[in-house]
């Protein structure tokens, strides 16, 4: 999230501006995933330990602090190194202590600022909503500028447990719209209503419903909880914060789910390919981080599995990290290792950022043409397009004829990955585990082709 006034709300809808006033990013080439070369011994050290960090070498930085050199490091500063570090990998509890230490042994207001926020957002994700008001509280205190009508509703929680009902394990699967636009659009019941076509939305850190369907569907609103958001176009967005009681999908019911609304016509879209296209809401990371997901996009089908919230997230393979209240994904671009982009199932193009491009050392070779999108509210912007880039996640690598490329990166590091680049594979999003993991669903078909020949042929 933004670091300065009401901009600590700007990333929320970067999933839901994702549409193309023009035909772009279609034209690509899957290829098997291979790195130009590997990341350089020693890459992290006790003087950049922050430095890298920050570029988003997580494993990396894991790896030093469990070493001599980490060990080395004076108590506090390891403290909140490793508290950041276990944040960012999801494991949210064991981060609190590490961070709650840092903080008492901090005596700059900024630092101490910073390190609340941490603790607020942790948290945050793990459902604590009262801790996070209060520890959003004293990062306010300290100077940091949250609005404080995030606060009222954090502080809202009272009994309720978010994302209660139901239980570890059980699964959901449920056919899915996509196409004119590409976005992931699913049926969801929520207060028992007739059911509403939703955007399934990795990229927002809240859900959201727009005034007119929060109207139908009965959401409790708590007074005062007010804030202001930035999207696409940079102007600001009047938010109304509250809760529904529940939301189903398919035969599963999660209770006490967390809102934001909009004024109707801020989710509202209009472009050459797909004309005037109105959403009524998506549901956003923090909903969808209470399962693992597989979508197939060529299939049309969505399938979950509701999480154990009592087992630790994260993996020994882990490539996906939150920060900033969305979900990251590490990816090499251009072959060269590592960036971190946005994971955004609600958005039509990828993108790469111009920090990106500086931050593996890639420029652009050619001409840059402008390329228009449209934002939350009809708003459009204009920014550049550049040929040829090629992303990596996993097993596979998209080159891209052209990709957006985007000036700004706060709020998405080094880029987007959007429906262009996810929609060729089978996507699995592990939230457990913390993984991303694609799979060409062709050379699926043809191994289990394959497999039953050879079973016939016995």
């Amino acid at each position: 999230m933004r670091r300065s006034g009401s901009g600590l709300f700007a990333g929320l809808f970067l999933a839901v501006f994702g549409a193309l006033a023009c035909t772009f990013s279609r034209d690509f080439t899957v290829l098997p995933h291979r790195l130009q070369k590997p990341l350089p011994m020693g890459l992290v050290n006790s003087f950049n330990v922050e430095e890298q960090l920050q570029r988003g070498y997580i494993p990396e930085v894991t790896e030093f602090l469990a070493s001599a050199g980490g060990r080395s490091l004076d108590a506090v500063r390891f403290d909140r190194l490793s508290g950041q570090v276990l944040l960012e990998r999801g494991d949210f509890r064991g981060a609190a202590p590490r961070l709650e230490r840092a903080l008492a042994g901090t005596g700059r207001a900024s630092d101490r600022a910073e390190l609340a926020w941490l603790l607020s957002q942790g948290a945050y994700w793990d459902g604590e909503f009262s801790a996070a008001g209060r520890w959003g509280r004293v990062a306010q205190r300290e100077g940091k500028p949250v609005p404080d009508g995030w606060l009222v509703f954090l502080e809202s929680q009272g009994t309720r447990a978010p994302y209660g009902g139901a239980s570890a394990g059980e699964r959901l699967a449920l056919p899915v719209d996509f196409g004119r636009p590409n976005l992931l659009r699913l049926a969801v019941r929520v207060n028992g209503r007739a059911p509403e076509e939703m955007v399934l939305d990795s990229g927002a850190s809240l859900s959201l419903l727009t005034e007119s369907a929060a109207a139908r569907l009965g959401v409790t609103f708590v007074p005062g909880a007010n804030a202001s958001a930035k999207g696409l176009h940079a102007t600001d967005v009047p938010m109304r914060l509250g809760w529904v009681d529940s939301v189903r999908l398919g035969e599963v019911t999660l209770t006490d789910v967390p809102v934001g609304v909009l004024p109707d016509g801020t989710l509202t879209f209009e472009t050459t390919s797909s004309g005037v296209f109105r959403l009524n809401g998506v549901l956003g990371a923090h909903f969808m981080k209470e399962f693992d997901w597989r979508i197939a996009y060529v299939n049309r089908l969505v399938q979950a599995r509701r999480l154990d919230r009592r087992v630790v997230r994260g993996s020994k393979d882990q490539n996906l990290f939150f920060r900033r209240m969305k979900p990251m994904a590490r990816a090499s671009l251009n072959g060269q290792p590592w960036s971190l982009f946005l994971l955004d199932t609600g958005s039509e193009p990828s993108m790469i950022t111009r920090g990106g491009l500086l931050k593996t050392r890639l420029y652009e070779t050619g001409a840059a043409y402008p390329v228009t999108l449209e934002g939350i509210g009809k708003s459009r912007v204009s920014w550049a397009k550049i040929s040829n880039v090629t992303v990596g996640v996993g097993a596979y690598m998209v080159r891209f004829k052209d990709i957006v490329l985007k000036e700004e990166g706060d709020g998405i590091e080094d880029g987007i990955l959007g429906a262009s680049f996810l929609s060729p594979f089978n996507v699995e999003i592990h939230f457990g585990a913390m993984t991303l993991v694609l799979e060409n669903p062709l050379e699926r078909h043809l191994r289990e082709v394959n497999a039953t020949s050879r079973e016939t042929a016995r």
